[in-house]
């Protein structure tokens, strides 16, 4: 069978975290592959056709060949983007995101207490301090945030934080039950009628803000995503788990 990947991919560095959020869409499992895999791998995508290096996680920034793979991929010509919570945003890691353009989007869900609480670690003070750092390196970053149920005020407060900030764009996820928000979707479920209010007053304020703040919708069961997990498995996700393809495993390299 022919295999068909998008031009853009999800590349999960590793699936080790320092956060333990309850919605986590790819739950930690210590899955930490060397350097080398990781580079083979990329190697393999761009040859396959591929052409944006989406690198998430796990958290991708605990990583220490986070750098190299950057590298890699750009002088391979692909673009690069990075989803990460921001907690630790290693000094030398700066230059490298604004010397290979890559496009940053750091996790942020509302205030100090709110997005303490439900990443499951204090973070708030770091992921807010690095992402000024972000900006102020000249690094291209944006802001994502999962809403939970009872959470739609959240909107408001990342709006004012973003506008403070000269954070240019916001993306706003509702939750999905994947991953550890499986277990949890009786606490942090949406109903229907709370999805469809979220995303009328996300609409709203896309349009009341269009020049001063980009905000979108992301809502990740649109449709299946891939991904390519450490191991080295490239998966289609849907909304669950259970939906979930293997489309084939990268080959390794011949001795």
């Amino acid at each position: 069978m022919t295999l068909h990947l998008p031009p853009a991919i999800c590349f999960r560095v590793t699936r080790s975290c320092n956060a333990r959020c309850g919605f986590c869409l790819a739950p930690p499992t210590g899955d930490h592959q060397p350097a080398e895999a990781l580079m083979q791998r990329i190697d393999w995508l761009l040859s396959h056709g591929v052409k944006t290096l989406h690198f998430c996680g796990g958290e991708p920034t605990i990583h220490p060949a986070l750098p190299q793979l950057l590298a890699h991929a750009h002088a391979r010509g692909a673009k690069t983007k990075l989803t990460t919570n921001a907690i630790t945003i290693a000094d030398a890691l700066l230059p490298l995101l604004r010397a290979t353009g890559t496009q940053v989007k750091v996790s942020l869900h509302g205030d100090r207490e709110h997005h303490n609480s439900i990443v499951g670690v204090d973070a708030f003070d770091h992921t807010t301090g690095n992402l000024s750092r972000l900006i102020a390196a000249g690094v291209p970053t944006s802001v994502q945030t999962t809403v939970i149920a009872g959470g739609t005020w959240v909107v408001e407060w990342m709006i004012a934080f973003c506008l403070e900030r000269r954070v240019r764009r916001l993306s706003i996820l509702p939750f999905i039950p994947r991953g550890n928000g499986f277990e949890r979707q009786d606490e942090f479920g949406l109903r229907q009628s709370q999805r469809r209010e979220l995303h009328e007053l996300v609409t709203a304020k896309r349009r009341a803000l269009s020049n001063r703040l980009d905000i979108r919708w992301l809502d990740f069961t649109a449709r299946p995503v891939h991904v390519v997990e450490p191991g080295g498995d490239v998966v289609l996700e849907g909304a669950t788990g259970t939906n979930d393809k293997v489309l084939c495993r990268i080959p390794a390299p011949l001795a």
